[in-house]
Formats: structure tokens, C-alpha cells, sequence
């Protein structure tokens, strides 16, 4: 490059300043003056002669010098056409001027018009300019004696004939000046180009490098500092490949090999610094080797480490979940439609695992979005412990997540399934805190070619709910008939909402008998949904979809209100029965239950102590802190407490030792088998002894047979309810069974009608109730 020049690993800008630049300048200065000043002594040269020609000679030498002016004027001029016109109208004026003969005047606007068609014509008729003045000159001399001229030739005249001559020099030196000009100018053109260049690669970021055919650097920019962390003088005679990721130098050999002479293409590969850093850049490489300049391939590179990284942030957000880090529904199904089409020919079968937290709500509205937050990075983490590596797991949206098994079969599915509820099963320290979360899991094959990503999902949600619907924390298998029933589910979840505001919901009665002295001391609660369309439903068919939707506040808050209404009526016959109601997690869980609570029994004027809040154990071990200090809450109201079904979840010594609790209901599981001396037995008079050491009364649920009431009454438990006595009946039949036996409730035989019959109250042995938060 001119005025610049490449030392080591840098340009050196000095090289473009300094005296490169101002020499020329210095150069034109000179020209100039020198030319001015010899044009001036020219013309006062020429002046001088004509004053003295004016003074001593002639006319007829006059009009030769003038004539001989023209003429060396012409071959001054040399081919310049524009000149020798110039010379020959001048000349013809003078010879007027001085009365010449008019053929010679003639002779030269002669030569004048052909001069001027040949340039029109393209062609220079300068020396025939020439041969005419010549002509004329020989024409003075040999006609001086016969003609006679005016000696008073005037000074005007003679200036005008020699300014013809050195007009034409003049022209010529100011021509030359000018073509210097140029030449200074292009050269400062240049040096500044170069100079200006020089600059950017000095400041630019980007590397710009010069190497030969095998990759060896003979130059390269300053910028290779910052981005790879090495002086650049250091870097000469090294080869590029080097800093070349190890990965990415098979990739760089085909880049660098790629353009022709004269050619580019494209770069992007990854380098490493000296630091051991990894630099994402993109450029070209230009085959300059046909440059005399260059010689070389040159590469050119800019550091894109931060889009690089920027676009993996993106693509992270766009198929991961931020919260856990678990692949998002978006990957997931992507996944699953790229298995089925994947596995067609071989026919491998999938499996998908849709999991989703049981009661996950409760611990939002009591901790926060913070601690729930936590529990779902932490849910995720027992996830990937449990899958394996080419497993995908990913969150579907807050607390749903969902496992794809490729290449699996049911066993394997239902394994995995079980492994993720034990992974559950130990409790969650969150912020301080032991929380309990289960889970409940529905798993669905997926039949390459068979089935579609969309079904295989859809399926699997079917079956989840179904895993809900007998009882949580447990795992469901998809069946082709679930999918109608799915969309009954669907249905209904959208016409509960109805059945709140139309008054479809009522609630039952079931007694509650004092075994030792039959006597009725109180009922349950039970709610059903009058169906317009499919009749009366049971409490298993729609709480839970009231527990998915949202609703459970406001349908247990209708329970609530209308059993203490209910019980508080019960209150004028002179009696007095206790009224029992299932409380769900949600409830127990919303900072407004016990203000709820407190507000019911006041508006209804039942006595806080006939009201029982039963809560299953599940309920308890989610959040036992918080579920302790609520029940003491409610106690304080007076309220008594009740662990529904225990026996069934979560006993434990440990927690029943700091809960207060005032009753234990045994479940049905273990009446059904007490007659009969098993483990059943051995159970149920353990649970009855403990309840008696902790002063807690015992209500065992589901009595059905006369034999198994005996048992009860000898284990020592207190209380019960079954169809022994009565099934769940409407208000008017068990205000009727109310007032029928003040003195007790009979235990009728089974198939004996009388006199459960007259209060409408019988119901076929082996039926049960199902009560409304389960």
C-alpha cells in the first residue's frame, strides 16, 4: 500500500505523515513560483524587444518579426490545434493593421479556415498552418522593394505579434503545471486513502489477518489483543489453525480452502484464547495470492460471541421451561411426534407419563408464588433423578409435567410411575418448612404409526384424572372407554357451575349412633348434584373436577352454610345432634376459612360444639404446621375436629400427638373385615386402644352387618354410622328419624325393612356413601 507500511503484527500510521506528505506539497510550491516568475521575465524580455524593433527598424522588418513570431508561435503550439488558430486570426489582423497586401491577408484566413475544418474533421492541419506563414514570410522578402510600406508600424501591433509567440509557450507551461497538479494530487489522494486505512485497522475490533496458502500469519491486526487475549507480534509465522477450536478445524480447512483466486467465502468457526475462552466469530476469507501487494489469502473475522450467546437464550426460553430448566410442552411434543414417526418401522412403543401435583393449590395460597416456586424446582429435580438420560421431562404449565419413555412397555411405564410417587413420598424442605406433595400419574402407550403426538398427550391427561378420581396420589393406565368419559368430565366441570347459581346442589344425612346406647347423636353431611340431565350424582363424580376448576371454596362454603342451617333446626326438637362436615384442602388452606366459619355458626345459631370439621389425613401431612395452628383456630371457636378415613394415609404417632383433634373415624377398609379375626381386627382395636389413651372418641364408618356393630362394641369403640341404621337421607326423612326414636336408632337385621322403611330410610346392604371432599 502506498504510504503506509505493514512492521510486525501492526500498521505503523507514522509512515502515512510527516514529510511522505509534505514533500509534494513542498514540490508544487516551487513548480509555481518558478513558473510565474519565468513568465514574467518573458514578457518584460519581450516587451523590450519590440520597443526597441518600434525605434530602429522598418515597417517591412516589422511585419517580418511579426511574421516570424507567428511562425514560432506554430511550432510552439506543436499539434495544438486550439493555438495555431489563435495565431493565425491574430496574424491576419495585424498584416490588416498594416496595410499588407490583401492577397497575403487571403492566404492566411486560408490556412485559418482549413486549420479550423480539419479539427472539426478530427485531424491536425497544424503544419499546413505552418507552410502558409512561411509562404507569407517569403512573400515580404521578395516584394519589400516594390511595395512600399508605412514605417510607422504602431506598438499595439507588435505587442499583439509577439504575445502570439509566447502565449503558445505560456500555454504549454501552465499545461505541464497542470498535469504536476494532478499527479501531487493523486499521490495525496492516495497517501490519505492508505493513511485513512491504515487508521481503521488500528481502532477496528475486527481481526484482520494476511495469511499464506498453509495457513501461516505474515500480518495481522492489533484487535487480535482483545480477542484472543495474545500480542499480535507473538502470533507472526504461527498457523491460524491453532487457534482454532479443536472441533470446528475440519470446518476451517474447507472454509479456507474454499474461494479461487480473486474469490471469498464465508467463515464461522469458534477460537480459543489464550485463557482458554471460547470466541464465536464470522467473517471471510479473500484469495488474494495474485496481488502484488497482498500475496496472500486475507482473513477477516468479527467476534459474535454475544449474538451466539444471545440466540441460545432464545432457543433456551423457546423449548425450555425457565422456572425448572425441564423441557417445555413446545420440545416435548415435538419429541413425541419426531418417536412416533421415528419407531414406525421397528414398531418400538412409547410411553408418556402425565403427572400432576395433588392439592399443589393449597400451598400457593398459603406460602406464596416464592415457596411454590421452590417446590416446583425442587419436584423437578426428583424427576430427572428418576428418568433416565434419554428420557424427556418437561413442565407443561404449573404443576403439571409430563415424561416421555421411548422404546418402554407398560411394565417399565408403570414402574417409572411408581418410582416418582416414592421420590414424592419424602416431604419437601422449603424455606425452612416440610411440605408433602403427591402426585397423581396417568400413563398412555403411544404405537408408532398408529397414534398422533396430540392423542398420545390427550390420553394421558384422560388417564390422570382418572388417577384423581380414585383418591389421588396414585397411578391410572389410559383405556379406550376413558376418553368418552373424559368428555362427560368436560361436560360436567362446565355445568357445576350452573349447579351453584340454579340451587342443583343438595345435601344428605347419614346418622351417627352412640353404640352403647343406640342413640342417634348427630348425622353427616353428604352433598349430591340433582343433574338435570343425568340425575342424581354422587359427591365422586364432581368434587374433584370443583378441586381442579376452582370451585371447592364456594361449594364446600355452600356445604357449610346449609348443614349449620340444617343442624341449627334440629336444635328446637329438644335434642340436640351434632352435624359433621368434610372440610377439603383447598378450604382449610384459604386465609378466610376460619372468619367463614365463625360467621356461618352466628348467621345459623347452631352452638359451635355440635359442629365437627372432618380433614383427612392427607390433608394434614401437606402443610402440618399450618393445618396444626388453623384447628387450634378453629377450637378455640369451640368447633370439634375430626381425622376422616384414618388409617388410609399417613398415620403417624407423631403427628396425631400434636394435632387437636377431638374424634378418629375408622375407615370402612377395616370394618369390612373385623368379624372375621384378621389383620383387619388387629388393626382396628389398635387404632380404638390408641384413641382411648388419647382421649379422642372413635367413629367407625361404613357398619353394615349386626356382627360387625357386636365387635365394635366390645373393641370398646364409641360411635358409628352405616347402613345398618340408614343411608344418607334427604332433610324432611331425617328430621322424621329424629323425632321417631328419642330413645335410640335399632339395629335392624339385614333384609328386615322395618323400621328404617317407615322413615324411607333403607338402603340395600353393601351400599355406600361417598362423602362430599373425596
Amino acid at each position: 500500500m502506498r504510504g503506509s507500511s505493514v512492521q510486525g503484527s501492526s500498521v505503523q500510521g507514522s509512515s502515512v505523515q510527516g514529510s511522505s506528505v509534505q514533500g509534494p506539497e513542498a514540490s508544487s510550491r516551487r513548480h509555481l513560483v518558478l513558473t510565474t516568475v519565468g513568465t514574467i521575465v518573458v514578457i518584460t524580455l519581450e516587451f523590450f524587444l519590440l520597443t526597441f524593433v518600434y525605434h530602429h527598424w522598418d515597417g517591412v522588418r516589422a511585419q517580418q518579426l511579426v511574421v516570424a513570431r507567428a511562425s514560432g508561435a506554430l511550432f510552439a503550439a506543436n499539434d495544438d490545434a486550439a493555438t495555431a488558430q489563435i495565431v493565425l486570426g491574430r496574424l491576419s489582423d495585424t498584416l490588416a493593421g498594416l496595410h499588407t497586401d490583401g492577397a497575403l491577408v487571403a492566404q492566411i484566413q486560408r490556412a485559418q479556415q482549413r486549420l479550423t475544418s480539419s479539427v472539426r474533421n478530427g485531424a491536425l492541419a497544424v503544419a499546413d498552418a505552418r507552410v502558409s506563414v512561411t509562404q507569407v514570410a517569403g512573400s515580404l522578402e521578395q516584394s519589400q522593394q516594390n511595395m512600399g510600406f508605412e514605417a510607422d508600424v504602431t506598438f499595439a501591433a507588435l505587442l499583439i505579434a509577439a504575445s502570439l509567440g509566447w502565449m503558445a509557450w505560456f500555454r504549454r507551461l501552465v499545461a505541464r503545471h497542470r498535469r504536476f497538479q494532478d499527479i501531487l494530487t493523486e499521490q495525496k489522494v492516495g497517501i490519505r486513502s492508505d493513511q485513512r486505512l491504515a487508521e481503521l485497522i488500528q481502532r477496528s475490533s475486527d481481526l484482520f489477518a494476511v495469511c499464506s496458502a498453509d495457513c501461516t500469519i505474515s500480518f495481522i491486526s492489533p484487535s487480535a489483543r482483545s480477542l484472543l487475549g495474545v500480542d499480535p507480534a507473538d502470533l507472526l509465522q504461527s498457523n491460524w489453525t491453532d487457534l482454532v477450536h479443536p472441533e470446528d478445524r475440519g470446518l476451517f480447512a474447507r472454509q479456507f480452502t474454499e474461494p479461487g483466486t480473486g474469490q471469498e467465502a464465508d467463515l464461522r468457526v469458534r477460537l480459543l484464547r489464550s485463557d482458554g475462552l471460547i470466541r464465536h466469530v464470522e467473517g471471510t476469507v479473500a484469495n488474494m495470492t495474485h496481488s502484488e501487494a497482498i500475496g496472500g489469502l486475507v482473513v477477516t473475522v468479527r467476534d459474535i460471541s454475544d449474538r451466539v450467546e444471545m440466540e441460545a437464550q432464545l432457543t433456551e426460553h423457546a423449548f425450555h421451561d425457565p422456572l425448572t430448566g425441564l423441557h417445555n410442552r413446545r420440545l416435548l411434543t415435538d419429541r413425541l411426534d419426531h418417536a412416533l414417526t421415528a419407531r414406525a418401522d421397528n414398531g418400538a412403543a412409547l410411553a408418556l407419563l402425565f403427572c400432576d401435583l395433588d392439592d399443589f393449590k393449597n400451598i400457593n395460597d398459603r406460602l406464596g408464588h416464592r415457596v411454590d416456586d421452590l417446590v416446583l424446582i425442587e419436584v423437578s429435580r426428583r424427576i430427572l433423578a428418576t428418568v433416565r438420560a434419554q428420557d424427556t421431562a418437561a413442565r407443561l404449565g404449573g404443576d403439571e409435567f409430563a415424561i416421555l419413555l421411548e422404546r418402554t412397555d407398560p411394565i417399565r411405564a408403570d414402574l417409572i410411575a411408581r418410582r416418582l410417587q416414592e421420590a414424592f413420598a419424602t416431604p419437601f424442605l422449603v424455606s425452612g418448612e416440610h411440605l408433602s406433595v403427591g402426585a397423581s400419574i396417568g400413563v398412555a402407550p403411544g404405537i408408532p404409526g398408529q397414534s398422533s403426538g396430540e392423542e398420545v398427550l390427550r390420553n394421558a391427561d384422560v388417564a390422570m384424572y382418572l388417577a384423581k378420581d380414585r383418591g389421588k396420589d396414585g397411578v391410572a393406565f389410559y383405556e379406550p372407554h376413558l376418553h368418552t368419559e373424559s368428555l362427560q368430565r368436560l361436560e360436567l366441570r362446565d355445568d357445576l357451575v350452573s349447579a351453584l347459581k340454579n340451587g342443583e346442589l343438595v345435601l344428605h344425612y347419614q346418622p351417627t349412633v352412640d353404640l352403647k346406647t343406640d342413640l342417634l347423636v348427630g348425622f353427616e353431611a353428604l352433598v349430591r348434584w340433582q343433574h338435570p340431565v343425568h340425575g342424581l350424582l354422587p359427591p365422586v363424580r364432581f368434587i374433584s373436577l370443583a378441586e381442579q376448576s376452582g370451585l371447592i371454596g364456594r361449594l364446600g362454603g355452600w356445604v357449610l352454610a346449609e348443614a349449620c342451617r340444617a343442624a341449627a333446626v334440629m336444635q328446637t326438637e329438644g335434642t340436640a345432634p351434632t352435624m359433621s362436615v368434610n372440610v377439603a384442602a383447598g378450604q382449610l388452606g384459604d386465609e378466610g376459612f376460619l372468619d367463614e366459619v365463625r360467621t356461618v355458626l352466628v348467621a345459623s345459631g347452631l352452638p359451635p360444639d355440635r359442629l365437627i370439621l372432618e380433614i383427612t389425613e392427607s390433608v394434614v401431612v401437606q402443610d402440618l404446621d399450618n393445618v396444626i395452628d388453623r384447628l387450634r383456630s378453629l377450637q378455640e371457636l369451640g368447633v370439634r375436629i375430626a381425622v376422616d378415613d384414618f388409617g388410609t394415609g399417613y398415620s403417624s404417632l407423631s403427628y396425631l400427638n400434636r394435632l387437636p383433634l377431638d374424634i378418629l373415624k375408622v375407615d370402612k377398609s377395616f370394618i369390612d373385615g373385623v368379624a372375621q379375626s384378621g389383620q383387619a381386627a388387629s388393626v382396628t382395636k389398635a387404632i380404638i386402644a390408641m384413641s382411648r389413651t388419647m382421649n379422642l372418641d372413635t367413629v367407625a364408618e361404613g357398619v353394615e352387618h349386626a356382627e360387625q356393630a357386636a365387635w365394635l362394641v366390645e373393641a370398646g369403640c364409641s360411635h358409628a354410622q352405616g347402613y345398618l341404621w340408614s343411608r344418607p337421607v334427604e332433610f324432611d326423612r331425617a328430621f322424621q328419624m329424629l323425632r321417631a326414636y328419642p330413645g335410640g336408632m335399632p339395629a335392624v337385621p339385614p333384609g328386615d325393612p322395618s323400621p328404617r322403611a317407615t322413615v324411607g330410610a333403607v338402603a340395600p346392604v353393601g351400599a355406600r356413601s361417598v362423602r362430599a371432599t373425596r
